[in-house]
């Protein structure tokens, strides 16, 4: 199987992958990330300094526009934001470097250097800008896939002076590239173990309710033991073609998704399933997101209060799993 690095440093180094959409970060994505970081912040007793580590940051699409928001949406609870941003694509790494540092001022607090080939993940380095009198910095982690859980963990909390994170996102792709439910469990529980007992943990990912009938091909293959190389082993996992024909490793979550999540919680973690996206072509609007987001409220108003079913994940394009804290 290509590595899940050498995809998306194809995929990144073009526009495409980028502008497959008109809206960029989905209404849904920033009310969760804005609605986590207040009850972190509301939750923690030093909340003065704020640390988020974004698992599978690609160019930061969602946390990048958190980040900038910050010092106006937060500024008046918090003194500074610390951004880790792993990924394991160092081209989508040095894309958002170069944005925040040619449109919004970011500059090197610890000069970028970067080590496409290395075969271990490494911190390359951090941008930062102060805005309102609040500290805001970035730093970039090129991760490798093929790293043991244990590794990854190790360099996550060197890049944040070994502190727990008081939030911790992945948002749409970084789970669902991983193959084998034992090792997808392994990495929600590393993500879990390295946020704050009183922080937040927000996963996104794809749900079966998107690609469909890539999901029925390939669970007839399954069936009939015609996978070949390909890590198909369970019911969710595809093999699908991304915008430049790759031929990429896909899992769709459903009730596992869930399994996932209590798994890491404690007595006082609060677990719950929201709807971040339902099936649609890509948006060629603000107009169009904001009615698959009209749609999105409606749905999450219908399954609160309750374990989601295998039928409600198949309604859904896109869900978070959501871990808070609860006194």
């Amino acid at each position: 199987m290509v590595s899940q690095r050498k995809i998306y440093d194809e995929r990144y180094a073009g526009s495409s992958y980028d502008t497959r959409s008109a809206v960029r970060v989905l209404p849904a994505e920033t009310e969760a990330l804005e609605a986590a970081a207040a009850r972190a912040i509301a939750a923690s007793d030093s909340a003065a300094a704020v640390s988020l580590l974004d698992f599978g940051y690609g160019t930061g699409r969602v946390t990048n526009e958190f980040a900038l928001a910050f010092p106006a949406r937060f500024g008046k609870h918090a003194r500074s934001l610390t951004v880790v941003a792993y990924d394991v694509s160092a081209v989508g790494l040095r894309k958002a470097a170069a944005t925040l540092t040619a449109e919004h001022g970011f500059t090197p607090r610890r000069a970028l250097r970067w080590h496409d080939d290395k075969d271990s993940g490494y911190i390359a380095g951090t941008l930062a800008r102060s805005s309102r009198g609040v500290d805001v910095s970035v730093v970039f982690v090129h991760g490798h896939e093929r790293e043991p859980v244990a590794s990854v963990a190790g360099l996550l909390r060197d890049a944040n002076a070994r502190t727990p994170y008081l939030l911790t996102t992945s948002w749409y792709s970084g789970l669902g590239h991983v193959p084998g439910h034992d090792r997808r469990r392994a990495y929600v529980r590393m993500l879990a173990a390295t946020t704050a007992d009183r922080g937040e943990l927000l996963l996104a990912v794809a749900t079966t309710g998107d690609l469909v009938d890539a999901q029925r091909t390939w669970a007839e293959r399954l069936a009939r033991g015609e996978v070949g190389r390909h890590p198909v082993r369970t019911a969710g996992d595809v093999m699908y073609r991304t915008e430049l024909h790759q031929l990429n490793y896909w899992h769709l979550f459903a009730t596992d998704l869930d399994d996932l999540l209590q798994d890491v919680c404690g007595p006082h973690h609060h677990a719950r399933i929201e709807a971040i996206r339902l099936p649609d072509p890509e948006f060629t609007s603000t107009a169009e997101a904001q009615a698959n987001h009209d749609r999105v409220r409606a749905f999450n108003d219908t399954v609160a209060g309750r374990a989601w079913t295998a039928a409600d994940y198949a309604e859904v394009h896109t869900a978070v799993a959501i871990r808070s804290y609860r006194p």
